[in-house]
């Protein structure tokens, strides 16, 4: 990839727990966006959602250890993927199966992150295949911090929106709430009964804070306003 311009602004890294930070940026609207970075205890590192980043933060990144591990969330989060990986040729692309020949045209080989991403770190990471959804999402717990990470399965929007824009996000329960949104049930999933067994199985797992592509960060009681968030959208669980 040729083009080495940065396309969206970010904030600088973050860490929210040990060996876990995030980068929070702009995205084409409101909405923002967020990358997630994961030092597992091998010393590899986990990137969530790539953001192209600035060269003082890519070494940041290179200094937590070998970047083992770039993940494209959902078919919607893909864009920066290729650029991170041409980054760190020690890397394994992980992307949903429906972009895989899309990846593949661009010289890369890329796996299938619901079926081949690595089950010897599930004492450190699980991952979660979201079944039921056209975006394909794959959600992520990291064990020791109890932190889940979604991208567009649930959202946790502040008080960003105005005019037509607000009354549009205030129908579609994306603003001032944790959780999916209207649309998520809609227009992005394909299959109800499958993508609410799925976050049921989310629900199994011991977590607290809730990392989200959009919105703020969810500290605490994340499985708590999941389960309420989800039932708002699906009915009871």
């Amino acid at each position: 990839m040729k083009n080495e311009e940065i396309k969206h602004n970010y904030k600088s890294p973050h860490q929210l727990s040990e060996n876990l930070w995030e980068i929070s940026g702009d995205w084409s609207n409101k909405l923002g966006r967020r990358m997630t970075v994961i030092r597992l205890k091998n010393g590899d590192v986990f990137i969530h959602n790539a953001i192209r980043l600035k060269p003082e933060d890519l070494s940041w990144l290179k200094s937590l250890g070998g970047v083992k591990y770039v993940v494209a969330p959902n078919t919607f989060h893909c864009s920066d993927a290729g650029w991170m990986i041409e980054k760190f040729s020690e890397a394994q692309l992980y992307v949903p199966q429906k972009k895989i020949e899309h990846f593949r045209k661009m010289g890369f080989s890329p796996l299938d992150v619901a079926v081949d991403f690595p089950t010897q770190f599930l004492n450190e990471l699980s991952a979660v295949p979201m079944q039921g959804t056209k975006m394909d999402e794959v959600a992520f717990i990291h064990h020791s911090s109890r932190t889940l990470i979604f991208c567009d399965l649930a959202f946790n929007m502040g008080d960003v929106f105005s005019g037509i824009e607000k009354l549009i996000m205030d129908w579609n329960k994306v603003g001032r709430r944790f959780g999916p949104s209207r649309f998520t049930k809609i227009f992005f999933t394909k299959n109800s009964n499958q993508l609410v067994d799925s976050y049921k199985k989310i629900l199994t797992f011991d977590f607290d804070r809730v990392i989200v592509n959009h919105g703020d960060i969810l500290e605490k009681n994340g499985k708590t306003l999941l389960k309420s968030g989800v039932e708002d959208i699906f009915g009871p669980l």
